[in-house]
């Protein structure tokens, strides 16, 4: 999706779904949504990226809820990011006209994304222009399991039958009849919409263009650190930008996806919830940011599994995005699951595997965290030296999740990440850095 002027394409479904190409991806650090190129939003989790879906039409396309904002009799589509932003542009093409909806999940006026610090605002923009033509627009609002509306302030209280917990207010530049509504517009007439979770009598001013101008100069002075002059320049930096919408900019965690349950292979069982920070899989992604120039992921990723590892007293392949252990693995039998794999999951039974490539790479952190100026206080240190020394002592099951029990004894990639678990603790000490 990094292509700047990509062709149209029909709509095309796949047992009722878009193909995961499809979808593009925004996101503000603390949460993130997908937005499809028919104009549904069929993922999003409230308030953060951990949380139950209050749109999850990806994982049942008949009960699990979406946003669409799409004309009538749509024939085909195409989806671009404003360049170096994670603002989403999806164009669509009815038989009478041309309408472009442009999404984000806004950021606060001025943030600094190098920051270690949430920057959202709690809001999803949605604002849909006109360009040729004329076209009906549907605004469809419905959450999981359903939704009601009244009228409150400038726009619809929204109250989610599953989730009673959130204060949900859709804001609109046109009236709404409720939550589905159809709007006759000619070129050049807009509908905004802003969909705000948690605020009812504290709301930003209702100006969605300057919300989407404040969030993509946002991300742009975030681009501005970056130092790459290699090949495929356009693909690192949109690749940059996803990984940053993976991160959690309160914590300094970084999930391994934000989804769950999508299958591997279609028709698998292989569903796990991916929510959570895998301590190998995000020090992979914070390093690689951190060779392009982005330090401060970095830093905070290594100071975010120091504390993680210090709270829990014990490695875990996984932790919850604050650190806290990973929730118990259910299922939910009410969802079909993405192109009809089921079960769908909803945390992971996974999070107390022991895998001992985990070993090395806490330990890596350890040094990576010294090498960049950070301190280890000496209680630990001590938990570091105990982990070292526990580093080999059993065999590894396994490096992945298995769909059943798994018979290897042992697994190819714990035995050489055991060498760092055992390397590190002795370059600290010799470079002076035991507290011992």
């Amino acid at each position: 999706m990094h292509d700047p002027d990509p062709p149209f394409r029909p709509v095309r479904r796949r047992e009722g779904y878009l193909p995961l190409e499809d979808l593009g991806l925004i996101g503000d650090g603390a949460t993130a949504a997908l937005v499809g190129l028919d104009g549904s939003i069929s993922w999003m989790c409230l308030p953060r990226f951990d949380a139950e879906p209050l749109f999850c039409g990806l994982l049942d396309q008949a009960r699990g809820g979406h946003f669409t904002l799409s004309p009538e009799d749509l024939v085909e589509a195409r989806q671009r990011y404003e360049p170096d932003t994670g603002v989403l542009t999806t164009e669509l093409r009815s038989p009478t006209g041309l309408v472009r909806v442009t999404d984000a999940l806004a950021l606060r006026s001025g943030a600094d994304l190098t920051d270690d610090a949430p920057a959202d605002r709690a809001e999803l923009v949605r604002s849909a222009v006109v360009l040729d033509g004329n076209v009906r627009l549907r605004a469809d609002l419905e959450p999981r399991g359903g939704g009601q509306a009244r009228a409150l302030f400038s726009g619809l209280e929204v109250r989610s039958s599953r989730r009673p917990d959130l204060r949900l207010h859709l804001r609109s530049s046109r009236p709404l009849d409720g939550l589905h509504s159809t709007h006759d517009l000619q070129q050049g007439d807009r509908l905004d919409l802003v969909l705000s979770w948690g605020r009812f009598h504290r709301h930003h001013r209702f100006d969605a263009d300057a919300m989407l101008q404040e969030t993509a100069d946002a991300w742009r002075r975030w681009m501005k650190h970056m130092d790459y002059g290699g090949p495929e320049e356009s693909l690192v930096r949109r690749a940059a930008i996803t990984l940053k919408m993976c991160d959690d900019w309160a914590n300094g965690s970084l999930v391994a996806a934000p989804t769950s349950a999508l299958p591997a292979p279609i028709g698998g069982i292989r569903n796990w919830d991916y929510r959570y920070s895998w301590i190998r899989d995000a020090a992979f992604a914070v390093f690689a940011l951190r060779r392009i120039g982005f330090r401060g992921e970095a830093d905070a990723f290594l100071g975010w599994v120091l504390d993680a590892f210090e709270y829990s007293r014990r490695p875990r392949i996984m932790y919850g995005l604050d650190g806290s252990p990973v929730p118990d693995e259910v299922e939910d039998s009410e969802l079909e699951g993405y192109r009809r794999s089921a079960p769908v999951r909803w945390g992971n039974g996974a999070a107390d595997q022991r895998q001992h490539d985990v070993y090395g790479e806490i330990l890596d952190c350890a040094d990576q965290w010294l090498l960049s100026g950070g301190e280890i206080q000496p209680a630990l240190w001590t938990s570091l030296a105990e982990l070292a020394d526990a580093a080999g002592q059993a065999p590894s099951p396994s490096v992945c999740r298995p769909a059943t029990d798994c018979s290897i004894a042992t697994c190819t990639r714990s035995h050489p990440m055991v060498w760092p678990a055992t390397r590190v603790p002795s370059c600290c000490a010799v470079s002076g850095w035991s507290t011992t």
